[in-house]
């Protein structure tokens, strides 16, 4: 699994500043797979501003590899997503993050013409309970 930027000696190559955000952290997903062949991303949404729309930027920009390498089949993309037990101002953001999922599943399925699933696991950091990923699992089944 690779993760966000780790702490690097340089600024990388397709970094378009010192600070990697935005688009180049889109770039960074795919270079992952694509470059540095791995099989699995970790997309960090826990404490920090993150794309939810990663799924359909990756499919966008990067078709060519994605059309054979399909994400949730071949690739594998995990959202990390704020505890809110932790983090109680990440709670919207925690909200936002679980419902992009089913829509990266939407997205997902029209562009390949068929039922993916690109995201069907989180990591949720810091869990020192399990009625933390209960409530994570009654979250969908509210109505």
């Amino acid at each position: 699994m690779s993760t966000q930027h780790p702490d690097n000696a340089n600024i990388p190559e397709w970094s378009d500043g010192e600070v990697i955000n935005g688009n180049s952290e889109v770039f960074e997903a795919y270079y992952a797979y694509s470059a540095l062949g791995c099989e699995e991303v970790m997309w960090d949404s826990e404490g920090k501003d993150s794309d939810t729309r990663v799924v359909r930027k990756l499919l966008q920009n990067h078709w060519n590899y994605f059309s054979a390498h399909p994400i949730g089949e071949d690739v594998y993309l995990t959202y990390r997503i704020p505890n809110p037990r932790i983090e109680s101002p990440e709670k919207k953001f925690f909200m936002e993050t679980l419902h992009n999922i089913p829509v990266a599943y939407d997205i997902a399925s029209l562009v390949y013409k068929r039922e993916v699933t690109p995201i069907f696991e989180v990591i949720l950091p810091f869990t020192t309970d399990s009625q933390e990923l209960i409530m994570l699992l009654n979250y969908y089944k509210k109505p």
